[in-house]
């Protein structure tokens, strides 16, 4: 007896993620949020064998009639990448403002009379707010849709912008870099719940790489443009710099962006009804075509969410969620230290000028964008391949149980209620990341030595360099998981990793001064690099466990739910 069971992981995908169209089917006919065939709709199909294709009866699956389904997006392979550009084009402003300011933080001090504790505290509050404000503007972007936010948060920063190029005192720096953060800072999460509504599962690693790729030329090139053009007009230059690429990025936006959240555009097939929504560029008769917009896909529209400021707090609750959450947020800290600590040291240690400040930023920078790119390719070659062996070891699985049992019913109760059969996803998105996170925590430490017996320029670059290459690839692994985990709330859900994070990296930068006069460079990396080698170990929890705490969660909310709606409707009768 052999049962087709390829749709029974949770997380398998049924498209071939180079098609055009990356057909994960939908039928034209299902109106419920869920459909058996589709396995990127709705977190709840998280921790759940999909079992809907099995014949209790028979031996056989329903073979889909192809001209009754729609794929799980409109948008081809092109426009894809073009959304990957336009997202990266908008996270490129929030990246850039953190590494752009780093070489003038002397010249700042100096400018106005500071302390290093007060021109570092510019730098502390940036990532507070950066920290804050995606919480927040999350949800919104889950419930009133992606576009509207993403035109809203790029002007907030571009008026911020040219406020910070005209400030003449210390509490209007710190004013203003409030503000520029809490306006940018959102678009990192909305672009991640944008790659969630229109990839699946077996090519999100991959797109999610190429926009944090993207977005990190900011890391990489800030530092540099910084020192260019603060040394040749002066350090205000360099909010007008970011004045001006914002407001094109908002021009940009606003004719070319469209709307991708699944309750409101579904597959891409259905236009936006509110203005708000809509963007100029659906007006084409090309695009129209090809997301078939006088065809729509009505079935494909999931249901609205309710605006939730309190939403993130739900995420944060959900122990593996925490767990990957504090292990990203100290790498990312540590991350951050690090290139504070460069700058001070390059100035002080070094006495070196601006512009060579901003160039050795170009190791660290250039690693980054190497790793979170080749992470994501990574991520989407593991998942295939995991996903093809957890094929064929389910079906041995289910010969087995139908050899014991006797009876198809029975295999198919106890392979749906059992987290055993359930595709071990945090095992695919998380495995590599202990190495690369040891190695980074290696080269935090040389890194910290070597500034501190002022070791060669070179030995301080190279450290610096390694340490990125390896230290930033979790990123990429923890923000396609926790799409992959929360597709339908994606923003939200990254907004929390964004805030542990950023509240992390605040924390650390605000201690950083006297902890350095303390202990020295040394002794603080040293300090810092063994806090990240050991929280890294807590992964090996995920791995083991992930999924099936995910599970029993699962399971829990829906008999939670169940006991709601029965309690209901006993108080209407």
């Amino acid at each position: 007896m052999s049962v087709a069971i390829s749709s029974l992981a949770s997380f398998s995908s049924l498209d071939n993620p180079r098609s055009l169209e990356s057909s994960v089917l939908h039928p034209a006919s299902q109106q419920s949020d869920v459909h058996p065939l589709t396995l990127e709709r709705d977190e709840k199909n998280l921790g759940k064998p999909d079992l809907s294709l099995v014949r209790t009866q028979s031996n056989q699956v329903n073979e889909p009639n192809v001209a009754d389904y729609v794929p799980y997006s409109r948008f081809g392979t092109k426009s894809k990448m073009g959304l990957v550009m336009q997202c990266a084009f908008t996270g490129f402003f929030s990246t850039i403002a953190a590494s752009i300011y780093f070489p003038v933080l002397g010249v700042v001090q100096r400018k106005f009379h500071i302390s290093e504790e007060q021109v570092n505290m510019t730098v502390v509050v940036y990532y507070i707010f950066q920290a804050l404000s995606p919480t927040l503007m999350g949800g919104l972007a889950d419930s009133l849709g992606r576009r509207p936010v993403v035109l809203s948060s790029v002007i907030i920063y571009f008026c911020a912008c040219v406020g910070l190029a005209r400030c003449n005192t210390y509490a209007q720096i710190i004013a203003l870099r409030c503000v520029q953060a809490a306006g940018i800072s959102p678009v990192i999460a909305i672009n991640s719940g944008m790659m969630g509504d229109v990839t699946t599962k077996a090519e999100r690693g991959g797109y999610v790489g190429y926009v944090s790729g993207f977005q990190v030329v900011g890391t990489a090139t800030g530092a540099v443009f910084g020192a260019l053009l603060s040394s040749r007009w002066g350090w205000r230059s360099i909010f007008w710099f970011l004045a001006i690429g914002s407001g094109a990025c908002s021009i940009v936006s606003l004719l070319l962006l469209p709307e991708t959240k699944r309750t409101i555009v579904g597959n891409g097939s259905v236009t936006p009804k509110s203005i708000y929504n809509y963007s100029p560029i659906l007006r084409l008769p090309p695009v129209r075509k090809q997301l078939h917009l006088d065809d729509p896909d009505y079935q494909t529209l999931e249901p609205h969410v309710k605006v939730s400021l309190l939403a993130p707090l739900g995420v944060l609750k959900i122990p593996e969620i925490a767990l990957l959450l504090f292990v990203s947020g100290v790498q990312f800290a540590t991350w951050t230290t690090h290139q504070t600590a460069l700058t001070n040291a390059l100035g002080n240690k070094y006495h070196m000028k601006v512009i060579d400040i901003g160039v050795c930023f170009l190791p660290s920078g250039i690693c980054t964008m190497a790793s979170v790119i080749l992470s994501g390719r990574y991520l989407n070659w593991t998942y295939r391949r995991r996903m093809a062996n957890h094929k064929a070891w389910l079906k041995t699985q289910e010969e087995q149980l139908l050899v014991e049992h006797q009876d198809l019913s029975k295999v198919r109760e106890i392979m749906l209620n059992d987290s055993y059969y359930v595709f071990n996803i945090y095992r695919a998105r998380l495995e590599p990341a202990l190495i690369t996170l040891l190695l980074s925590s290696a080269g935090f430490i040389s890194f910290g030595w070597c500034i501190s017996v002022k070791a060669p320029l070179p030995a301080v670059l190279v450290m610096s360099g390694f340490s990125s290459l390896f230290s930033n690839s979790i990123l990429t692994m923890s923000m396609t998981l926790i799409v992959d985990l929360f597709p339908a709330r994606a923003s939200t859900a990254t907004g929390c990793l964004n805030l542990v994070r950023c509240a992390l990296s605040a924390i650390f930068i605000a201690c950083l001064s006297r902890m350095a006069r303390k202990m020295k460079f040394g002794g603080l990396f040293t300090f810092l690099g063994c806090l990240t080698a050991c929280s890294s170990c807590l992964l090996l929890i995920l791995v083991k466990n992930g999924k099936r705490l995910t599970f029993e969660r699962r399971r829990s909310d829906e008999k939670h739910a169940a006991k709601q709606a029965a309690a209901k409707n006993d108080s209407k009768v």
